[in-house]
């Protein structure tokens, strides 16, 4: 499962420390897996598992209130605080276990499997939500974004996934298509989807045509903000002298893209050609690079945060 290590602008634990958070979660996800298989396949489910879950805090918020929101707060924003041991030990998320409810017992190993993954996801949302101090308000759209789990639940565990996340940049918040930090690699991708087999014709000018049938409509050219996250990605990677490659890509996984003269920099994946390309990604094998974990670190400490204090933190004196 990708590491989801930034959601907008909610506040991540991997932004105090994106060379400690990853291995970590792997290890956990290892752990409890092995746990959670051995129970089912020994029938002792029930007496293994956790009778209830721990609550997520969640506040529905409506779309679009991102970039109005920091405007607003960026002046008093703070820098996040240095990870440290809680006076007062958190009752909503435990770092050192995945705590697990499963109202019914699995059938079938893949479908353990699933639940697992639907488990885990929610985990990863809440670390990309908080800190043993701080946390974020979560609008309850993010449990839901289909895109969010279909990239985070398919890819393995040493891909690094930003998720449209909100950057500062002379002292103005700058939001982004999505980042997917590779070994290697620097992913950054847009995503054009609307009905099945729509064909999406691309041009140099400000707006796509987007047809299906008879019916066609114009929306706003996706490489505009493609290449806003490509530049601002590249320079952060090039001044800090990261030896990571940044690709620039535009992706419609249901429809087509007739694009005959699109820009050298810039990758073209297609209901033809994208699944190619996201299997080789499922099949790679590799374990976390420092390079990597530099990368990720130096584009999360650009981004915006909004976060409050837990209460428990509140209370202490």
């Amino acid at each position: 499962m990708a590491q989801i290590i930034k959601l907008y602008d909610y506040i991540s634990r991997y932004e105090i420390d994106a060379y400690r958070y990853p291995s970590q979660f792997i290890r956990l996800k290892r752990q409890q897996w092995n746990k959670v298989s051995h129970a089912w396949e020994h029938n002792m489910f029930h007496t293994v598992m956790k009778v209830s879950e721990q609550p997520i805090n969640t506040v529905e918020e409506p779309k679009g209130r991102f970039i109005e929101k920091i405007k607003n707060r960026l002046s008093k924003h703070e820098e996040p605080p240095k990870e440290a041991k809680p006076l007062i030990r958190d009752a909503v998320l435990d770092d050192d276990e995945l705590q697990f409810a499963f109202t019914t017992v699995p059938r079938t190993k893949e479908d353990l499997k699933h639940l697992f993954l639907d488990y885990i996801f929610r985990f990863q949302v809440r670390w990309a939500s908080s800190t043993i101090r701080e946390k974020s308000s979560v609008d309850l759209a993010i449990y839901r974004d289909q895109l969010l789990q279909y990239f985070a639940k398919r890819l393995p565990d040493h891909y690094l996934f930003l998720y449209r996340p909100i950057f500062k940049l002379k002292n103005a918040p700058v939001e982004l298509d999505i980042i997917l930090i590779g070994t290697t690699e620097i992913y950054c991708i847009t995503i054009v989807e609307q009905q099945n087999d729509t064909v999406f014709i691309g041009s140099k000018e400000n707006f796509w045509l987007a047809r299906k049938g008879e019916d066609q409509k114009k929306f706003l050219n996706p490489l505009l903000s493609l290449n806003r996250t490509g530049t601002i990605v590249q320079k952060l990677i090039t001044s800090n002298n990261i030896d990571l490659s940044v690709k620039k890509m535009v992706i419609s996984r249901n429809g087509y893209i007739d694009y005959p003269f699109v820009p050298y920099d810039i990758s073209i994946l297609d209901k033809r050609s994208y699944n190619e390309w996201f299997q080789r990604l499922r099949q790679t094998s590799a374990p976390l690079k420092h390079t990597q974990l530099k990368g990720a670190q130096v584009l999360l400490s650009h981004c915006v945060t909004n976060s409050y204090y837990r209460k428990e933190w509140n209370d202490t004196p």
